[in-house]
């Protein structure tokens, strides 16, 4: 073995680290073979009922995190997140994953290790394992890319369903994340500290809703759900032209921690970039109000206490999509969000 400052000998070599590292304490017993060969394989659910959901991600260095304020510790947990929130999001549990690393010539064994435990950290956290993946390197930049399979015996939530007159609410705070990376970005004095590291925590190791997701696809009259990964307005967007509906959401509804609030007076910022600038990974939930305040009760009983809070009523689809803002202005909220492929996105830098 290399020593930890040192860059790896082989590939062979972090193979053998990363079997160690991952090794399940208690495999499952529908693990038949996890890291070290061609493939990993895995007997499918048993239960007649059972279905399968896969989702992947990918993260660039400079696109979705800065190495200046992320660690690779963080990176790893994120690469994780990422995928389990999209289970999360149809109403699934994450089982197995599957995960690949570009390394750049300056990424010590260390450094790779440090990714893998935030990887494993996240997964393990969540329920799932990390079963098999890929290693090679990079001429510049670090990239990471991640496959999660997940199961359900339930039903399946999808972007398609909301129907006129069902509400729309979302889980957790919206916004908490783009502050926290806006404080990194601002390095402002006049952050305290204790203000800078809620923030900035939540922006570096955010929390998949994957209880959450189960309690609204165990719940008749919710209709339809998704993670807000871009940003509430971008996704919004997506859901009703997906559904083929209107909405109007109200921002004086939405719910905003109290130290994103702060973040935006000090930054002389406007939360609502924040609330857009994506990466929260809370759940928009669509259905009937009865259903969805049968879901607000089941989630604030639990002893890890995650709000629910109705923002907004769908629409038919003529009249188009509003977010009513608190003076009194209303913007079209699919223009607000992340999106990779436009020239400007506004809430983004």
């Amino acid at each position: 073995m290399c020593s930890n400052n040192q860059k790896p000998g082989s590939e062979s070599e972090l193979v053998e680290m990363f079997k160690a590292l991952f090794k399940p304490d208690f495999p499952p017993s529908d693990l038949l073979l996890g890291i070290g060969d061609d493939a990993a394989v895995f007997e499918p659910g048993v239960d007649p009922e059972t279905k399968f959901v896969i989702t992947t991600d990918m993260l660039v260095e400079d696109v979705h995190f800065r190495r200046e304020y992320h660690s690779f510790y963080d990176i790893g947990w994120r690469t994780a997140v990422a995928n389990i929130s999209d289970i999360a999001a149809m109403g699934a549990h994450p089982r197995y994953g599957v995960a690949s690393l570009a390394s750049p010539p300056d990424m010590t064994t260390d450094d790779i290790m440090e990714f893998a435990r935030g990887l494993k950290d996240a997964t393990v956290e969540f329920g799932a394992y990390v079963i098999g993946g890929d290693l090679t390197r990079s001429t510049d930049k670090m990239s990471t890319s991640m496959t999660i399979i997940g199961e359900t015996t339930g039903r399946i939530l999808t972007r398609v369903g909301a129907q006129l007159g069902d509400v729309v609410a979302v889980t957790g705070s919206l916004g908490v994340s783009g502050g926290g990376l806006a404080v990194l970005q601002a390095d402002n004095p006049l952050i305290g500290e204790e203000l800078r590291e809620s923030v900035i925590n939540s922006h570096l190791r955010p929390i998949p809703r994957v209880w959450a997701g189960q309690v609204c696809a165990g719940t008749e009259g919710i209709h339809c759900m998704m993670d807000i990964s871009d940003g509430l307005g971008i996704d919004i967007g997506r859901l009703c032209r997906a559904s083929g509906t209107g909405v109007r959401i109200f921002e004086e509804q939405i719910p905003v921690a109290d130290e994103t609030m702060k973040v935006a007076e000090i930054l002389n910022r406007d939360s609502l970039e924040f609330v857009n600038a994506g990466e929260d990974f809370e759940l928009m939930v669509v259905g009937d109000r009865q259903a969805v305040e049968g879901v607000m009760h089941i989630l604030s009983s639990h002893p890890e206490t995650l709000p629910l809070t109705i923002v907004g009523e769908i629409l038919d689809a003529p009249l188009g999509m509003h977010l009513a803002r608190i003076d009194g202005s209303v913007v079209n909220p699919s223009e607000l969000g992340w999106d990779h492929f436009r020239t400007r996105v506004q809430g983004n830098d």
